[in-house]
C-alpha cells in the first residue's frame, strides 16, 4: 500500500495490478483514486470499462487494445473472478507484455489463488496490493480523521471504543460513522454516549460480552445479551455457532499459551483482532482446557436437543449459560 500510494502521489501509475484482500472499502478506494488521478470526467465516459460479467482473454484484449479518446490513459477494471483461473502461465505473460503504454489495467476479483498461472504471472509483470484488515491504531486514526471530514470532533478514548464495538471492517465502520453524524445534527463534539446510543455492535462482540459476562459470573447480564440477541433475530443455532466458535478460540489460546507463543502471533494463527487479544487472553485465563472441552461438548449437545424439538431454545440457551458459569466459577476456584 505504502507503494501504491506513492505512485499515486508522484503520478507514475502503472499499466498493470491486481488488488485483492478482505478489505473491500480499501480495494475500492484506491481504485477511484486511480480513475481520478488518470481521467477527468470529460473524457471518463469514453476511457473508463469494468468487466464484470464472465469473459474471455481474447475479449479483454479487444477491450485494451482500444485507443483512448481525449486522454492520455484508458482505465480498464476486471471484476470477473472466472478470468483468473483460466489460462497457463505463458499465454497470460504474452498478454501482459503485450499491454499497451495507455492502458492502466486493474483486476480487482472476489477472491485470487495464488497458485495459479494468472497469479504468478501478473506478480511478474505487474504491481499486486493485497489490502488487509487495518489494526486498531489505524482504525482508530482513520475514524478520527473520518470524523473530522464530517465536521465532527471525536477523541481518541471514544474512538477506541467505538472501534472496539464493531467488526475490523471499514465499510461497517463507515455506515456507523454516518449514523453517529446524523444522530448528533449540529453538535459537534462526539460523546462515548452518542456511541452508545446508535452504534449497533457486531455479532462477535456481543458474544465476546455475552462470554464475558458469564465468565465473571454475571448472569443477569449475561441474559440480557441473549435477550438482545434473539430480539435482533438472530437464529439461536447461529448464535451457539459463534458460540462453539470462541469457546475454540479460548482453547487455542491456552495451549498457544503453554507454547510461550508471542501475542502478535498469537492474534495471527487465532485470527483474532491484535486491539482485542489481551482481553481474550484474559477470557481464556478463567478456564482450564477441561472445562473449555466439557464447554465446547455441552454446545453442540444443546445444539442438538433445540434441532430435535426436545428442548425451547431460550430454555437451552439459558441453561448452557448456567453451564458455562458453573464451570468457570470452577475453573477459577481451582486456579486459585
Amino acid at each position: 500500500m505504502k507503494d501504491l500510494k506513492k505512485q499515486i502521489k508522484d503520478n507514475k501509475i502503472g499499466k498493470l495490478y491486481l488488488f485483492t484482500g478482505p478489505e473491500q472499502f480499501l480495494v475500492r478506494y484506491y481504485e477511484k483514486e486511480i480513475i481520478s488521478r488518470l481521467l477527468d470526467e470529460n473524457s471518463k465516459a469514453f476511457n473508463y470499462t469494468v468487466i464484470e460479467e464472465k469473459t474471455s482473454m481474447n475479449r479483454l484484449a479487444d477491450i485494451v487494445s482500444t485507443f483512448p479518446a481525449f486522454s492520455e490513459r484508458r482505465v480498464v477494471v476486471v471484476k470477473d473472478t472466472s478470468l483468473t483461473k483460466g489460462s497457463v502461465e505463458k499465454d497470460w505473460n504474452t498478454f501482459f507484455e503485450s499491454l499497451p503504454d495507455y492502458i492502466c489495467l486493474i483486476f480487482v476479483p472476489d477472491e485470487v489463488d495464488k497458485r495459479t498461472a494468472f497469479y504468478k504471472s501478473i506478480a511478474k509483470h505487474g504491481f499486486v496490493v493485497e489490502f488487509n484488515r487495518q489494526d486498531e491504531e489505524a482504525l482508530v486514526k482513520w475514524v478520527m480523521n473520518v470524523f473530522s471530514s464530517y465536521g465532527k470532533h471525536i477523541g481518541k478514548p471514544e474512538a477506541v471504543l467505538f472501534v472496539g464495538m464493531l467488526e475490523p471492517d471499514m465499510t461497517l465502520l463507515m455506515i456507523e460513522i454516518k449514523k453517529v453524524v446524523n444522530y448528533m445534527g449540529v453538535r459537534t463534539d462526539v460523546s462515548r454516549e452518542d456511541i452508545l446510543a446508535v452504534v449497533t455492535k457486531s455479532i462477535k462482540t456481543k458474544i465476546f460480552d455475552l462470554t464475558d459476562a458469564v465468565s465473571r459470573n454475571q448472569t443477569a447480564s449475561a441474559i440480557r445479551i441473549i435477550d438482545d440477541l434473539l430480539q435482533n433475530k438472530e437464529p439461536v443455532h447461529f448464535i451457539l455457532a459463534m458460540l462453539s466458535r470462541h469457546l475454540g478460540i479460548l482453547m487455542k489460546i491456552k495451549k498457544l499459551e503453554e507454547k510461550g507463543v508471542p501475542q502478535p502471533e498469537m492474534a495471527k494463527i487465532t485470527g483474532v483482532p491484535s486491539f482485542i487479544i489481551a482481553k481474550t487472553r484474559k477470557q481464556a485465563s478463567l478456564f482450564t482446557t477441561d472445562a473449555l472441552k466439557q464447554l465446547i461438548r455441552e454446545c453442540m449437545e444443546t445444539d442438538l436437543a433445540i434441532k430435535s424439538g426436545k428442548m425451547n431454545p431460550r430454555l437451552a440457551l439459558e441453561l448452557f449459560v448456567i453451564k458455562w458459569k458453573q464451570l468457570a466459577v470452577s475453573a477459577y476456584r481451582k486456579k486459585e
